[in-house]
C-alpha cells in the first residue's frame, strides 16, 4: 500500500485530526472524571425529570436544557462516555469549520487543513476534561460550524440552495437558542458571503442586492435571537440576569471610561489569544526533566510534529500548489481571522468579562479561538513562503499544543484521583447522613471544583428523591461562609444557601466538620476527640464546636449504585479504609469490630502516616481491657507524628473515667504518663 496515496484521500484528513486530538486529550481519557459544572447535570439527573433542567437553567440559558435532556439518559453517569462524547463533538466542529473554509477558498486546502489541526489543539482552552459541562458548548460549536458550512455550500451548489439554506437557518437558530457564546461569530456571515460573491463576480460593484438577499434570512434569525435575549427574556426573569450586557450601562453612565475599558479588554485578550497562548506552551518553569509526565508529553508532541510535517508533504493537494497569481486569500483570510477574534470575544467583553481574568475564564476563548488560528496560519504561510519551512513551524506549534494539553489532562487525572479518594473515604466513614446535614470543610477539599460542585456530589451519594427547594445535603468551605465577621456566632445559627432554584436550609446544630489534607493523612471527621490532634489548622479548630458526628448513620447495606457508576469500582482497601471503618465503629461503640479491622490491616502490612488515626484502635483496646496493646499502640502513635503528646495524653485522661478501673489499667496509665511525659509542661 502506498501511504502517500492514502494521505491524499479526502477521508484521511479527518482521521489525522482525530489522531492528534487523541494524542492531546485521550492518552489518559479512561482515568478522567467529573469536574466543576459537570456536577450540575449529574445532580439534576438524580431528580428524574426533564423539567428539572429547564427550571435550573432558566436564569441564564433555559433552552440549553434540551442538550442534557437528550444526552444524559443516553450517556449515563459514567465519566468515559462523556469524555468521548465531548471529544467527538469538538472533532465534528473542526471538520465542519474546515468544510466551510473549503467552500470559501477551494484552492487553499493545505492552509485550511492546518487551521483545522491548530483549532483542534488550541492551547488557549484548557478545560476539555470538563466533559459534561462543555458538551453544551461543543454542541453549539458544532451547530454553528455546520450552519456556516451549509450556508457556504448553498452558494457553491445552487441546486441544493434552498435545502442547505433551510438547514443552515435551523441549525443557526438552535445554536443561538442553546447558548449565546457564538452569537458574535454570526456577524462573520455577511463578510463570508461578500467574499464568495466577489470571487464569483470578480468585482465589488453590482453585488449588493444579491449579497443582502443571501444574508437577509440569517439576519432575521439574529434579530429574533437578539429580541429574545436582550429584550423579552430579561423581562421574564424574576431576578438579575446573570449574563447581562453591563457595557451598555457603563457606556451611558461614563462613556469615555467605558470605551477605554472595552479597548483594554479587547487588546489584552486579543494579544493573549493570538500570541501568548502559543508562547505559554513552553514556559521555562514547566520544563521538568525528572517528571515522566513532562517527558512523555514532549515525546508525543515531537512525534506528532514529525507526522504532521510528513502529512503536509505527502498529501500535496494539487489545488493548493496552483493558486492563481491574483488570488486574494491572504488579505481575505487575515481579515476573517481578525474579525473572528473581535466578534468571537464580543459576547464576553460586553458583559465586562475577560478571557485572561478568572479561574475558569479561558472558556471564553472558545469562540474567538476560531479566528485566532485562521490568523496564525495565514500569517505564518504569508511570511514564510517556503512550504516546507512553514509546515515545520506550524507542526512545532501543533506539537507544543499537544504536549501542553497532555500535561493539562494529567492535572485533571490527578485531581480525579483525589476526588475519588475523598468521596470514597466519606462513604466509608459516613455510610449515610441525616437529612439536613451541612458538611463543612476548612477549605475546598481539592481544586477544579466550586463549593456547589461538592454539594451536588454529596446529594448524588446520599440523597434519595428530594425537592430542590429543600435539598437534604450541602457543602460549605469554612465557617466564614456562614458567619463572615464573627465565628463566635456560629453555634446554632441558620445555614442557608441557594444556587439558581436549588436551596438548602439547616443550622449549625446539624453540621458536620470534615478535614481533608492528603499530605497529612486520611480524611478526618472533626469529632471533639480529635480537637488536640497535631497539625490541626486554625480553620479546622474553628469547626470543632459545630461538628456533630451524630449526623452520621451506620446504614449497613446501603445501596451506593449511583456513586459506583460515577466513581467506578471501590478502590483497594488501603490504610484509610480501615481507619474510616474503625472510626465509625468507635462512634458506635463497636469495639470488637475495631480489633478485627486492626488484625486485617496488620495482615496487609498497612500502617498510618498520622498518629491520631490510631486513636480508634487504642480506645478499642482500652474498652476490651487489652492494656498491653493499648500502651503499645499509643507509643507507636507518638512516634509517627511529632507533637502528639498533648493529644495522646488527653485521650488517656479521658480513658480514666471508664468504668471498671483495675490495677492493670492504672499501670497502663502510669506507663503512658512516664513515656509521654504527660504530667510535665508541654506534655499535656
Amino acid at each position: 500500500m502506498d501511504v502517500n496515496k492514502v494521505a491524499q484521500k479526502s477521508w484521511f484528513y479527518p482521521l489525522v485530526v482525530l489522531l492528534v486530538m487523541l494524542l492531546a486529550y485521550g492518552t489518559q481519557i479512561v482515568r478522567l472524571g467529573f469536574y466543576w459544572d459537570d456536577w450540575q447535570a449529574l445532580f439534576l439527573s438524580k431528580l428524574g425529570s426533564a423539567s428539572a433542567y429547564w427550571e435550573y437553567y432558566f436564569s441564564d440559558r433555559p433552552f440549553s436544557a434540551w442538550t442534557y435532556i437528550l444526552s444524559v439518559p443516553l450517556l449515563g453517569t459514567s465519566p468515559l462516555p462523556w469524555q468521548l462524547f465531548t471529544l467527538l463533538l469538538r472533532w465534528l466542529s473542526v471538520i465542519a469549520f474546515c468544510w466551510a473554509l473549503n467552500g470559501i477558498w477551494p484552492q487553499r486546502i493545505r492552509q485550511i487543513r492546518w487551521v483545522g489541526i491548530l483549532l483542534a489543539l488550541y492551547p488557549g482552552f484548557s478545560q476539555q476534561a470538563v466533559s459534561v459541562a462543555y458538551s453544551q458548548h461543543f454542541i453549539s460549536y458544532a451547530l454553528f460550524t455546520l450552519s456556516l458550512g451549509l450556508m457556504v455550500w448553498a452558494l457553491r451548489q445552487p441546486e441544493r440552495y434552498f435545502l442547505f439554506t433551510a438547514l443552515a437557518l435551523l441549525t443557526a437558530l438552535l445554536e443561538l437558542a442553546t447558548m449565546e457564546y457564538f452569537f458574535g461569530l454570526e456577524l462573520l456571515r455577511p463578510y463570508i458571503l461578500w467574499i464568495m460573491l466577489r470571487s464569483a463576480r470578480g468585482k465589488n460593484t453590482g453585488i449588493f442586492k444579491e449579497w443582502l438577499k443571501h444574508w437577509a434570512p440569517y439576519l432575521v434569525v439574529l434579530i429574533i435571537f437578539a429580541s429574545w435575549r436582550f429584550f423579552l427574556y430579561p423581562r421574564l426573569l424574576a431576578g438579575e440576569d446573570e449574563n447581562q450586557v453591563l457595557f451598555l450601562g457603563s457606556l451611558i453612565s461614563s462613556p469615555v471610561s467605558a470605551v477605554l475599558q472595552m479597548g483594554q479588554r479587547i487588546l489584552q485578550d486579543g494579544i493573549h489569544l493570538f500570541m501568548f497562548v502559543w508562547a505559554n506552551t513552553i514556559l521555562p518553569e514547566t520544563i521538568e526533566l525528572n517528571a515522566r509526565a513532562t517527558l512523555f508529553s514532549w515525546f508525543l508532541g515531537l512525534a506528532a510534529a514529525v507526522i504532521l510535517v510528513w502529512y503536509d508533504r505527502a498529501s500535496r493537494p494539487i489545488a493548493s500548489d496552483q493558486v492563481p497569481h491574483e488570488d486574494n486569500f491572504y488579505s481575505q483570510a487575515a481579515l476573517l481571522g481578525l474579525l473572528g477574534i473581535l466578534l468571537g470575544g464580543l459576547p464576553v467583553w460586553i458583559t465586562e468579562r475577560q478571557v485572561i481574568v478568572g479561574m475558569w475564564s479561558d472558556r471564553f476563548a472558545l469562540a474567538p479561538m476560531l479566528g485566532a488560528v485562521v490568523l496564525v496560519v495565514v500569517l505564518v504561510d504569508w511570511f514564510i513562503q517556503d512550504r516546507q519551512r512553514s509546515a515545520i513551524l506550524l507542526a512545532v506549534l501543533a506539537g507544543l499544543s499537544i504536549a501542553v494539553n497532555i500535561r493539562n489532562t494529567n492535572k485533571y487525572r490527578l485531581n480525579w484521583d483525589i476526588q475519588r479518594d475523598y468521596y470514597w473515604q466519606m462513604i466509608w466513614r459516613a455510610p449515610a447522613l441525616q437529612p439536613g446535614t451541612a458538611i463543612l470543610g476548612p477549605k475546598y477539599p481539592f481544586g477544579l471544583v466550586a463549593d456547589y460542585s461538592v454539594a451536588y456530589a454529596f446529594n448524588i451519594i446520599y440523597a434519595d428523591k428530594f425537592d430542590v427547594k429543600n435539598t437534604p445535603y450541602w457543602f460549605l468551605a469554612g465557617p466564614w461562609d456562614i458567619a463572615k465577621d464573627d465565628p463566635a456566632l456560629l453555634a446554632g445559627i441558620p445555614i442557608k444557601d441557594k444556587l439558581r432554584n436549588v436551596a438548602f436550609n439547616s443550622t449549625t446544630l446539624d453540621s458536620l466538620g470534615v478535614g481533608y489534607k492528603p499530605g497529612r493523612g486520611c480524611l478526618l471527621v472533626l469529632d471533639p476527640v480529635y480537637q488536640l490532634a497535631p497539625q490541626i489548622t486554625p480553620e479546622e479548630a474553628t469547626l470543632f464546636p459545630i461538628s456533630h458526628p451524630q449526623q452520621i448513620l451506620a446504614a449497613a447495606g446501603m445501596d451506593f449504585s449511583p456513586s459506583m457508576r460515577i466513581f467506578g469500582k471501590e478502590p483497594p482497601h488501603d490504610w484509610c479504609y480501615f481507619f474510616q471503618k474503625a472510626d465509625l465503629a468507635r462512634q458506635n461503640g463497636d469495639w470488637q469490630k475495631i480489633v478485627d479491622l486492626a488484625q486485617e490491616a496488620a495482615q496487609l502490612d498497612l500502617k498510618p502516616a498520622y498518629s491520631p488515626e490510631l486513636l480508634p484502635f487504642i480506645e478499642a483496646y482500652v474498652h476490651l481491657g487489652n492494656w498491653e496493646q493499648a500502651v503499645a499502640s499509643t507509643i507507636q502513635a507518638n512516634q509517627i507524628t511529632t507533637e502528639s503528646q498533648p493529644f495522646l495524653c488527653a485521650a488517656w485522661d479521658r480513658f480514666k473515667s471508664q468504668p471498671g478501673a483495675s490495677a492493670a489499667m492504672m499501670d497502663a496509665r502510669q506507663q503512658i504518663q512516664q513515656t509521654l511525659l504527660c504530667n510535665t509542661p508541654g506534655g499535656e
